[in-house]
């Protein structure tokens, strides 16, 4: 194998690399990225058996082959290279050699068919908006749950409505976030899977760019691509809650708060709260909301604000990390508050994204 590509678009390859190699080494293989040479041009797969990345760019190819080789150091290594150009070629004994100007680098590799292989997706494949999808991922990501014993919480779920939009939803049994678009989703009819968080990361570095992708998702996988990037999600085997329990069927009374008033008003007060509860009461009366903490070992803070509430007194404790999430997630200058009592849950919705929503279970203070 030989091949000469610039320092740019090689790089740019084994960048979009590293996040998805293994970085525990439970298998020294998956520390490794697969180069493959041949007509079309240059390809860089990576994968840790759970998501898989695969780069194309073009290259002059001299004599075509395949090497896997540790992702780190090639990247290190062409990241420092200062040769607008870099030759590769492949040694004897798996060594794979890297040119650039007087420099040279002899790295070891490994047999290209110790590489696990990269899933295929049979499923017909739909173009969807990055913004769409990435506004999705960030109003429903923050809720996935970090808890490893609770894996079909791990991920964000998407599935199909009967009226055709497409919906995520994610919830960590303390909260829920939910969000419905409908962007011409006909290829994904029986789709009702569960996403890993690993993947939603990558799928949002994706997203992340201007224009549209190619979204497939069959039983097991999740196929994503935009240009010459195509990502590969493992899906996670198992079900979602009925997760329409924990909404509210009566959101009681309605409360329109300045969303960036509350957001200031929650980060200040919470300065004084348990650092793992993140517990603040938020007191409703008769044309104000106030925020409070009483901490024995910290002291008191209270912060008020005027709002359009003609409710009952209301004293609510919840964690003020989960109202900022999905504060912070929200782009409105309003946010609507659905509150009926100590004990019930607070729904959370949006004044122009009407297909959201996110609930927030109280808890004692």
């Amino acid at each position: 194998m030989e091949f000469k590509i610039t320092r740019e678009n090689f790089l740019e390859g084994l960048g979009k690399t590293q996040g998805v190699v293994e970085k525990k080494n439970t298998m020294p293989v998956l520390s490794n990225i697969l180069l493959e040479a041949d007509k079309k041009g240059l390809t860089i797969s990576a994968t840790d058996m759970e998501v898989a990345l695969v780069f194309t760019s073009a290259a002059q190819v001299i004599q075509p082959g395949k090497i896997t080789v540790s992702c780190r150091h090639i990247y290190d290594i062409v990241r420092e290279i200062n040769q607008p150009e870099v030759v590769v070629s492949l040694k004897q004994g798996n060594r794979l050699e890297v040119k650039a100007g007087t420099s040279v680098f002899n790295i070891p590799g490994l047999e290209a068919n110790e590489f696990p292989a990269i899933p295929t997706v049979e499923k017909t494949s739909v173009e969807v908006s990055c913004d769409v999808f990435l506004n999705m991922i960030e109003k429903t990501s923050f809720c996935m749950s970090t808890d490893e014993t609770r894996h079909n919480l791990a991920g964000i779920h998407l599935e199909k409505e009967k009226g055709g939009a497409i919906r995520m939803v994610a919830t960590d049994g303390h909260r829920l976030s939910l969000v419905d678009q409908d962007f011409g989703s006909e290829g994904l009819d029986d789709v009702n899977v569960i996403i890993p968080r690993k993947g939603i990361g990558e799928l949002k570095k994706m997203v992340s760019q201007e224009g549209c992708f190619e979204l497939a998702v069959d039983k097991r996988h999740l196929c994503a691509r935009k240009g010459n990037e195509t990502l590969y999600a493992r899906l996670i085997d198992g079900e979602f809650p009925d997760y329409g329990r924990v909404i509210p069927n009566k959101t009681g009374s309605l409360v329109s708060i300045p969303r960036q008033d509350f957001i200031g008003a929650l980060r200040r007060v919470s300065l004084l709260s348990n650092e793992r509860s993140r517990g603040v009461v938020i007191n409703l009366s008769p044309g104000h909301l106030e925020v409070f903490i009483n901490n024995p070992d910290l002291g008191e803070a209270r912060e008020e604000f005027k709002i359009d509430y003609k409710g009952e007194k209301l004293g609510i404790g919840f964690n003020a990390r989960y109202f900022l999430d999905v504060l912070n997630a929200m782009k409105d200058d309003m946010v609507i508050l659905g509150v009926q009592n100590e004990l019930a849950p607070c729904v959370i919705k949006s004044e122009k994204d009407h297909g959201f929503l996110s609930v927030i279970m109280p808890m004692r203070i």
